[in-house]
């Protein structure tokens, strides 16, 4: 069986073209060095030949090949956050370099670092300590400047060659020019008419891969012999630019322009207004922060969109839009020299801000899950927002920054947000309101990630601060930060008697929020203490959750009162709850508690007997518990590990190894699937050998519960004739999830075509 490869390369949309040499290169290179880096100007297809190459190399890499992509990571700080979050490393501490390279020391493992040069020192730094600490990692980077760092091989990527190997033979230039442009304009082909004239085009533009792919997209406009006049008109203008740069830079500053100059003004003022977006927007937020002058940016939108200027892509339901690197950059400098960047900026931080004020009521609300996604995915939005408030407009920023509490704690994003918020407090040292409430959610943050030097000094202030300004609601706030911090400091009793004065605190002053994050942190309490009154809290927690229709922190109190009936041997009413948790958290991306969930449901199917499954569970929440906090850590630790040990001695250690192993290596949608025993057990992955044996016939196949449910719906999309990119449109999955999908369809009926597997989908009635 070929071994399944992890990672997060995504899908191409385009094909590759040409680059053999550099391929061949970067795999000769890279077993022999431990950091190679990709250098070369922007537009020169570093970043797709870095995708390429790990492609190409990935089955070398057990641990998986992981792009980690700095274009939009303005603060050298998030370099080491920025990677440790692309390997979903859980945050629990606030030194993410040592927890990374520990995470990284038995990994055999690709790290991509996709546009360093804007992030040189820190680049260079945290991949010199990680090269310096782990044996069997090695990092491609991509950069307009070296790392600079000792034992670095350095690969420049050249233009792509615009004369063919041999006579008669397209060039790798030429091939991508006509490959690109039949894709804008099905109607145009390469003729014995235009190819002289399309290969003066090709050297005009120097074989600059991104200068190829925007002058091929005029095509839907203008005939070859246009295009090239218009170069010459481009390369006029340029002459009169800095001639100290080099010509290359010079050609794709022009190839820019030139569909500049082809916008209209409406769209070119919306262009470099939409320049202040990072990751990506979608039309709601272009309308909000983007301002014509009364000109519609619908039409505009549209406009940028047909001359390829913006990339349209679907994330779920929501339509989105993207700009490559030089090309936003191209805007940006458009936008400052026109004057109006400050402007922009400033509505993009208040539409950003008003997301973030969202969560005052949707975190402990039925708009949670929704609240949560958006967050997640406009996250580089709201660092840039961020950023440029701290300098602009610092009061406000550190609002907002506090607001966001619940996403920095739930998502695991907690170094990020305790770094945001020390930032704010040191902008803002007023006696505010404002700054309490900031100092708060710094302490609970300092805590969660154990600095507790810091947290005992930030709830103190904060205490001080609240007592001068007579800010009386913050108390249940301060109550909460006073019982982490106990709890951090090995004084559970203590820790337990403050979350109860908190929970009276927020009752009175009429603040769920507080008082359900209170609840849990009770429950907690009580159950490392073994102090009694945790099932009440338990259950007056579930009541406060269903009332208000809370998904996640819901989830969570699902997840107490499991625990609960497994402590009173009431073992199908705990597996019930656990399972109502494991659904709930299930809505949400990254959160922290899935983990704990799939604990308590292992834990319940031990004492019920069912130890293997048990072990399948455990294994599945062991690769979930990356994402774990500390304190969730903490309680289900030391249980964890009993239950683990016990149910290893009754199954032995090669069958608990094998079941375990099987729910380790489960994709998160299929572990979900089997927790709720919405499929049977995952079948074991067979030894790997030189080469899989195929069944002569299909038809020989006839057990269709070999398949998950998802797998059996994928494989009908197959027969039916879909594309991975269709079928993750229909499924609204990724084309990275559906080729896993059909990878393992593959895999399990021994088969290595779509064909068997549409012929094995007839066959059995599917």
């Amino acid at each position: 069986m070929a071994r399944r490869v992890t990672g997060n390369l995504p899908s191409e949309v385009t094909s590759f073209v040409g680059r053999r040499d550099e391929l061949a290169t970067a795999k000769r290179l890279l077993p022999s060095t431990r950091v190679l880096t990709l250098l070369g100007p922007g537009g020169m297809g570093k970043t797709r030949l870095s995708r390429q190459v790990g492609q190409l190399v990935a089955r070398a890499f057990p641990d998986g090949v992981w792009l980690v992509e700095l274009a939009d990571v303005l603060d050298p700080n998030m370099v080491t956050l920025s990677v440790a979050e692309t390997l979903e490393l859980r945050d629990e501490t606030s030194a993410p370099l040592p927890r990374l390279t520990e995470f990284l020391a038995n990994k055999r493992l690709l790290i991509i670092l996709d546009n360093c040069e804007h992030l040189i020192d820190a680049c260079a730094a945290l991949v010199g300590r990680i090269i310096a600490t782990t044996p069997d990692v090695r990092v491609l980077a991509t950069s307009r400047e070296v790392l600079g760092i000792p034992g670095e091989q350095v690969m420049p990527v050249p233009p792509l060659p615009v004369r063919g190997a041999g006579v008669g033979e397209d060039s790798d230039a030429m091939r991508l020019f006509v490959e690109r442009a039949a894709a804008a304009n099905p109607g145009f082909a390469a003729s014995t008419a235009n190819r002289a004239t399309l290969a003066e085009i090709c050297g005009r533009l120097e074989g600059m891969p991104l200068a190829l792919e925007l002058a091929a997209l005029r095509l839907r406009m203008f005939t070859p012999e246009q295009i090239l006049a218009r170069l010459d008109d481009t390369m006029e203008l340029l002459s009169a630019g800095p001639r100290t740069a080099p010509q290359r830079q010079q050609t794709i500053e022009g190839a820019i322009r030139w569909s500049y100059d082809l916008c209209t003004p409406a769209e070119q003022r919306l262009w470099e207004q939409l320049s202040v977006f990072a990751g990506g927007f979608d039309i709601d937020a272009a309308e909000a922060v983007c301002d014509l002058g009364g000109a519609s940016i619908m039409e505009a939108l549209t406009g940028l969109v047909d001359k390829s200027v913006l990339t349209p892509r679907y994330d779920g339901a929501v339509g989105r839009y993207s700009m490559l690197e030089p090309i936003r950059q191209f805007a940006a400098d458009r936008l400052t020299q026109r004057g109006d960047e400050a402007a922009v900026r400033a509505r993009h931080r208040e539409h950003y801000r008003q997301l973030a004020l969202r969560g005052q009521t949707a975190y402990w609300t039925g708009e949670d899950v929704a609240w949560f996604r958006d967050l997640a995915r406009e996250h580089a939005n709201l660092r840039a927002a961020l950023r440029s408030g701290l300098r602009d407009d610092p009061l406000e920023t550190m609002e907002t920054v506090s607001v966001l509490r619940p996403f920095w704690e739930h998502h695991r994003f907690l170094l990020e947000g305790y770094r945001w918020l020390t930032e704010a407090l040191d902008r803002n040292p007023e006696p505010t309101r404002a700054r309490a409430r900031a100092l708060s959610s710094a302490a609970s943050l300092a805590a969660l990630l154990s600095d507790r030097a810091s947290a005992a000094r930030l709830v103190a202030e904060c205490l001080e601060l609240a007592t001068s300004l007579g800010t009386t609601d913050i108390m249940p706030e301060i109550n909460l930060d006073r019982s982490l911090l106990a709890f951090t400091e090995g004084d559970g009793a203590q820790a337990l008697q403050l979350a109860r004065r908190a929970i009276e605190l927020a009752a009175d002053g009429g603040q769920p929020a507080i008082e359900m994050d209170s609840h849990a942190f009770a429950f907690m309490c009580a159950e490392v203490t073994s102090a009694p009154g945790g099932p009440e809290i338990a259950k007056r927690f579930l009541e406060l959750t269903e009332a208000t229709g809370s998904h996640l922190l819901g989830g969570l109190a699902l997840w107490t009162v499991g625990i609960v009936h497994w402590r009173r041997g009431d073992q199908d009413t705990a597996a019930e709850f656990h399972g109502r948790a494991i659904e709930q958290l299930a809505l949400f991306e990254r959160c922290v508690w899935l983990a704990s969930a799939f604990d308590g449901l292992a834990w319940t199917e031990a004492a019920r007997g069912d130890l293997d499954r048990a072990a399948r569970l455990m294994g599945a929440g062991e690769t979930l518990q990356r994402s774990t906090v500390l304190l969730a850590h903490h309680i289900t630790g030391v249980i964890a590990d009993e239950e683990r040990r016990r149910v290893r001695e009754v199954l032995g250690e090669k069958a608990f190894r094998e079941a375990f192993g099987a729910g380790a290596n489960l994709p998160l949608e299929e572990a979900i699937d089997y927790a709720l025993r919405r499929t049977p057990a995952p079948v074991e992955p067979e030894p790997e050998v030189a080469s899989r044996p195929v069944r002569k016939s299909p038809a020989a196949t006839t057990e269709t519960n070999v398949l998950t449910r998802r797998e059996k719906e994928i494989a009908r999309l197959v027969a039916a004739g879909h594309s991975n990119k269709r079928i993750a449109t229909d499924l609204v999955i990724s084309v990275r999830t559906a080729e896993t999908h059909i990878e393992h369809i593959l895999t399990k009926l021994g088969f290595t075509s779509r064909t068997q597997v549409a012929a094995w989908v007839h066959e059995n009635g599917l």
